[in-house]
């Protein structure tokens, strides 16, 4: 089975993540990687789950994101898109603003690229 490599998060947060998804079918691993994880104070690992489980993943990380941001909902399509200098228009990922890439700063909301 094809694993997929969801983030690396704290260890506590991770645990609350496998519960929730152990009720809805899901099972997710975790891994520790000197590269990407720490230990100490603050235990990070990563954590892995299964393609088949994909759109689960998905939409239960999506639905755990909104819950933290309620009220300052995220435009998806901004966040997705890539600052290229090179074009001749460029939207912003934190405000969706457009504007022509000369400066290295939306002007709408000073997210710096």
């Amino acid at each position: 089975m094809e694993e997929i490599f969801i983030g690396v998060m704290d260890l506590q947060e991770a645990k609350n993540h496998e519960i929730q998804l152990k009720l809805k079918g899901v099972q997710l691993s975790f891994k520790t990687n000197g590269a990407t994880c720490t230990r100490g104070c603050k235990v990070t690992v990563e954590v892995w789950g299964h393609e088949k489980d994909g759109d689960i993943l998905q939409s239960y990380f999506k639905q755990d994101y909104l819950k933290h941001v309620k009220g300052h909902e995220p435009d998806f399509d901004s966040l997705m898109q890539v600052f290229d200098p090179s074009s001749p228009e460029v939207i912003c990922q934190a405000c969706g603003a457009k504007f022509k890439p000369e400066a290295n700063e939306c002007p709408d909301c000073g997210l710096v690229y």
